[in-house]
């Protein structure tokens, strides 16, 4: 049933991925349609109806890092993406610890990104099918649903899983643009907003501290972006197309965020964005599409963003699976997480791990929280944090990663100097706002990832010995880590 690792570039299938579906990985991943109505509606809490401004110097920081990623996809192109990256650029040691902090958010995103569709087909089949209690009553049974979904669509290979995002994506991102040309065609509430891309214009109200935690919370929105680099072993020619797939995945996402919210803006007013769009949250497609289209347009838009969550998480499982790969082969885990299915091609055992920490996830969230919407939405929420905590600081580890390499091997000023101050400084604003201002379960979330990663340097010191000579056989294989 299974094959080792070793085998034939290390199990996985060779030239089964092209640039269409490597930068649907990356877009799957952000989830563009969730990321532009639900989490901008966070960013709208803080900043109002500068939303799109936040949203566009939080896309600057992720030019930075994507240019970071595409330089070093070309030396270090390995399933183990990030974490590789990291590794070649500062070391064993805080690639290890980088790994590490990889795979504890790719456990709680995916289970969290199920939740989160789930909460959403139940908002939707509340619209459609009201009387139907299973249907519209139970986030755990879509949740279960959903994962089930995932773990059938990974274990059959990237090939179909890639088809698969790109299909979804395509569709919630063209169907959503629909909406914005709507608005904006109708000219919204009060005129086309403007203003809502000049913050600094807006007689003596604007703040800086908050519209700094307004870009903080819009980088969130970017995360992901970058995974393309997790499929580096089943890409097509991957030093040239990969690095191609994380410019087009960060360039696609600027646009279609700062159009999608420029529009959201427009169609609530400037004014009564910052009131009402974070009240209506994923909710405010149902209701502009209502004000400006039809009721039944908003209720389908409303599906699509379930199905954009459901995307995220089949793609934050492929990086996941893969970075659990790649630590098989690097001695970090037991040998078993470095097998592919015999067939498919695919980590299988790092899948089935994965699904059953998924599902241990999901009882924690039932257990703790409860069975009702509401309860999914927190529970997500909290969840998202622990999460976002963790891949911040990971993105920091990669602007430096990416001075260092540039240092190294004749880097331009942009590779050495421009692209990591601009990462850096927007990932490290975005790190102190999960810190800030928080209350009740949320105050404590991001203790969570610290103690996790506090447990990754103690277990570093531990092991670092013993897992040596599986280093030195891991960089004889791949060179480019070492």
């Amino acid at each position: 049933m299974e094959a080792s690792g070793h085998e034939g570039g290390r199990g996985l299938r060779r030239n089964a991925v092209g640039l269409p579906g490597l930068i649907a990985q990356s877009l799957g991943v952000t989830a563009p349609e969730i990321s532009a109505v639900v989490i901008a509606a966070v960013v709208a809490s803080r900043v109002g109806g500068w939303t799109p401004s936040a949203f566009l110097v939080a896309g600057i920081g992720a030019i930075g890092l994507a240019l970071i990623y595409g330089r070093m996809a070309r030396y270090v192109p390995s399933a183990g993406g990030t974490y590789a990256i990291v590794r070649a650029g500062l070391g064993r040691d805080v690639g290890f610890f980088a790994g590490w902090v990889l795979l504890a958010v790719g456990i709680i995103f995916v289970p969290g990104l199920l939740i989160a569709g789930a909460f959403l087909l139940q908002n939707f089949f509340g619209l459609v099918a009201p009387g139907t209690a299973f249907l519209s009553h139970a986030w755990w049974g879509w949740a279960l649903i959903l994962a089930a979904a995932v773990f059938v669509i990974s274990w059959v290979g990237i090939q179909i899983s890639a088809r698969i995002l790109l299909a979804l994506t395509a569709i919630g991102v063209t169907m959503l643009l629909i909406l914005d040309v709507i608005i904006l065609a109708k000219g919204g509430a009060n005129g086309w907003a403007w203003s809502s891309l000049a913050p600094w214009n807006n007689h003596g109200t604007f703040g800086f501290g908050f519209f700094a935690l307004g870009v903080g919370i819009a980088m969130t929105g970017f995360s992901g972006f970058e995974t393309a680099v997790f499929l580096a072993e089943e890409a097509h020619t991957p030093r040239k197309e990969v690095p191609k797939a994380v410019f087009g995945a960060i360039a696609l996402a600027v646009i279609f965020y700062v159009v999608t919210t420029f529009s959201v803006v427009t169609g609530y007013g400037l004014e009564d964005a910052g009131k009402h769009w974070p009240s209506d949250s994923g909710g405010a497609v149902v209701g502009l599409a209502a004000q400006y289209a039809s009721l039944w347009f908003g209720k389908v838009l409303l599906l699509l963003l379930a199905i954009s969550s459901f995307a995220s998480a089949l793609g934050t499982a492929n990086f996941t699976t893969r970075t659990a790969f790649a630590w098989g082969h690097d001695g970090y885990l037991p040998a078993a997480f470095a097998r592919t299915h015999r067939r498919f091609k695919s980590p299988s055992v790092a899948i089935i791990a994965l699904m059953a920490i998924t599902v241990l996830v999901f009882l924690v969230g039932l257990i703790w929280q409860g069975r009702t919407i509401d309860d999914a939405v927190t529970y997500f929420s909290w969840l998202l944090q622990v999460g976002a905590t963790g891949i911040l600081p990971v993105y920091g580890l990669v602007g430096i990663a990416g001075f260092v390499h540039a240092r190294k091997h004749g880097g331009t000023v942009v590779d050495w100097l421009i692209a990591p101050i601009l990462a850096v400084v927007v990932v490290g604003v975005a790190e102190i706002t999960e810190f800030y201002g928080q209350t009740g379960i949320y105050k404590w979330a991001p203790y969570i990832m610290l103690g996790w990663m506090v447990a990754g340097i103690l277990v570093r010191a531990a092991t670092r010995t013993r897992v040596e000579s599986a280093e030195r056989q891991a960089e004889e294989l791949q060179p480019e880590l070492a």
